[in-house]
Parts: structure tokens; C-alpha cells; sequence
């Protein structure tokens, strides 16, 4: 269904909080997220920008309104070692061109995991950026709980909580991660009023892997926690990491395996309920 719609932009930054309005006029009741659950490959940024896209089309042609990928997408995790970080100022211009008209084409919004660069091309982040269903960039997110050492070291934390609110979904509360580890970053965004909790990851089982993060931050706000993660093998091995729906502090839905794939899963922003979760091919 293509209502006529109004597109209304707002973003403003209050009391330290980002804030980004994505609105239409009409909005249907039940609306399809995806979840990319995809295998990005360290400094391949040619190949990783080919399986997004086609996991992007796809999700679309399966009626999803609001995509995510995981964490670090079009870089993979492990990318510095490989191929430095001059690339992220030099081509942030065509990259966002890209993803805007990824977005523009699906007529969906596309909240895209990637390396990012300040103004000044000088200040390195791991972001996830929002693009609108017209392409252009209505929010983000900026990793505060970033690791100061090893293969994050090259990015500068964040400074502030982040909402987003697009239509059909509601207000989201925006996690990259680890940021979802600090009980007082999830309390703070919440404070600001959230529908749903969301992070792009890329937390692989193990030692330093996920323990009850997901289900702790749902059960502290009352809100459903969707986090989209990643599979295969980068400098960590992610083909057990999971993305999953917390509800309640309980893992209500999950999914992980070795070969990418597409979560997808219906949202009704009237009651903030998350059902029919189903895995569908990346390729």
C-alpha cells in the first residue's frame, strides 16, 4: 500500500539528547523491521556494499519499512589492520550518496553500521546512520561505549544518548553494541520516552560475549529490545552470535547461524508488540 503521504524532518539536540523525526501522515498499523544478519568482510568495502544492497532489496521486496544492519556493515569489524582509516573522510560523500539512494529506491529507511567521520574529516566514530525513505540522513548514533584499544581503537566515543522516531515504528532508542552494557546509558535513553529498544552488533559468544544485556535493558524499561548481529568470520568468529528480540528480560525470539541471513518481524506500534519472526536468504 503506497499512501499519500507528508514527509515531516525534524532534529534537534535537547538536554544533551539527539533527536530525529522521521514522520508521514498515514501510517499503517502492523509495520516489517529486518534485521540483516550478514557476514561483512574486514576492509572489503566493495563486496560488502554488494551484499548489502542485495539484502536491502530483498528485505524490501518482503515488505520491510525499516532495515537495520549490524554493526561496522559496510567495513567489517576488523578493518583498520587491512586497510587503514583514510578512506572514511576521502569517500564518506559517495558512501552516504549510496545508502541514500538505497534507501530512496526501497522506499524504506535504512539505518546503516558504519565507520564515520565529523565535519572536519579529522574525528572517527562507529556510527549507525538513518537514512529516510527519500534518502536523506535524519539521524544517528554514535557508538559511546567504543573500545579504546585493539580494533576500535581508531574511534572517538559518542557524547550522547540518541532517539529516533519513525513513523510506524515510534521513538527508538539507538545502541551500538556495548553501549547496551551500561545499565545508566539504557536508563538514559529511556528517560527520554521509547517505543523500542534497538543495536547494531557485533558481539560474538565467548569470554567477552553478550550476558544477559538484552534481556536486562528490556526488562528495565518495559520495551521491547530488537539487536541486529552478524555472522562469519572476521577477527572474532561471529557464526554463533545472535540477533534476537528481548521482551519482558526474556529472549522471546533469536537466530543465528554460519550463512548470512534476513531476519524479518512484525511491529504493531499501538501495543509495542513484536510478532512473526521469520528468517528468509540474504542471497
Amino acid at each position: 500500500m503506497r499512501p499519500r503521504h507528508r514527509r515531516n524532518l525534524l532534529q534537534v539536540f535537547a538536554g544533551g539528547v539527539a533527536f530525529a523525526t522521521v514522520t508521514q501522515a498515514t501510517a499503517a498499523s502492523t509495520t516489517t523491521i529486518a534485521l540483516l544478519h550478514l557476514a561483512p568482510r574486514p576492509g572489503e568495502l566493495e563486496a560488502n556494499r554488494g551484499a548489502l544492497e542485495q539484502a536491502v532489496r530483498r528485505s524490501a521486496a518482503s515488505g520491510a519499512r525499516l532495515i537495520v544492519t549490524p554493526e561496522l556493515a559496510v567495513s567489517g569489524y576488523g578493518f583498520r589492520d587491512l586497510v587503514g582509516t583514510q578512506w572514511i573522510a576521502r569517500d564518506q560523500p559517495g558512501l552516504l550518496a549510496w545508502a541514500g539512494a538505497l534507501a530512496r529506491e526501497t522506499k524504506a529507511s535504512l539505518v546503516l553500521g558504519t565507520p564515520e567521520a565529523d565535519l572536519e574529516g579529522t574525528v572517527l566514530f562507529n556510527s549507525m546512520i538513518l537514512f529516510a525513505p527519500d534518502g536523506s540522513v535524519a539521524g544517528r548514533h554514535r557508538k559511546i561505549n567504543a573500545l579504546r584499544v585493539g580494533s576500535e581503537s581508531w574511534s572517538t566515543p559518542g557524547d550522547r544518548p540518541t532517539v529516533l522516531t519513525v513513523d510506524g515504528i515510534g521513538r527508538i532508542g539507538f545502541f551500538v553494541c556495548a553501549d547496551m552494557y551500561s545499565a545508566r546509558l539504557v536508563d538514559e535513553t529511556a528517560a527520554h520516552g521509547v517505543d523500542l529498544l534497538l543495536s547494531a552488533a557485533a558481539w560474538a559468544p565467548g569470554h567477552h560475549g553478550p550476558d544477559g544485556e538484552w534481556q536486562r535493558a528490556s526488562a528495565r524499561t518495559g520495551r521491547p529490545v530488537l539487536v541486529c548481529n552478524r555472522t562469519g568470520k572476521d577477527v572474532l568468529d561471529f557464526d554463533a552470535a545472535q540477533s534476537v528480540a528481548a521482551i519482558d528480560g526474556t529472549l522471546a525470539f533469536s537466530h543465528a547461524s554460519s550463512d548470512p541471513a534476513i531476519v524479518l518481524v512484525d511491529w504493531t506500534a499501538a501495543t509495542r508488540r513484536l510478532t512473526n519472526w521469520r528468517i528468509t536468504g540474504a542471497a
